[in-house]
């Protein structure tokens, strides 16, 4: 089972505040609107009563390790439940001519990294 990100690797406690810092992804962000019956990003039409109560309860819980315990929850009960099933991904391929070196094909948005570190052996 792949789990997403840990809740401690993206949510750190400021130190200073003792207030949660949004400098990476917030779980809240995607599960809710992905899971909730009433978002409209929820394009699987999903509308689990379980699903829908620990998403309502862990914006509820202040306590970090709670909510990081009602998050792994929501990720579990998601992974059995299978309501996005991916059936395909991008295959890339590419040739280029021998004399084109350090050069390989990219399918991220780069723009132009990878081709300014290649050179022509002529």
């Amino acid at each position: 089972m792949h789990f997403l990100l840990t809740f401690q690797e993206v949510m750190p406690i400021s130190k200073t505040r003792n207030q949660l810092i949004s400098n990476a992804w917030e779980p809240d962000s995607v599960l809710y609107g992905m899971y909730a019956p009433d978002q409209p990003r929820n394009s699987g039409h999903v509308n689990d009563p379980t699903i829908t109560a620990l998403l309502k309860e862990q914006r509820r819980t202040q306590d970090h390790e709670a909510r990081k315990r009602i998050i792994f929850d929501i990720q579990r009960h998601i992974a059995d439940q299978q309501y996005y099933v991916y059936l395909y991904a991008l295959g890339i391929t590419g040739s280029w001519q021998p004399y084109v070196k350090n050069y390989s094909p990219n399918s991220t948005y780069d723009y132009g990294y990878r081709s300014a570190s290649l050179w022509l052996d002529r």
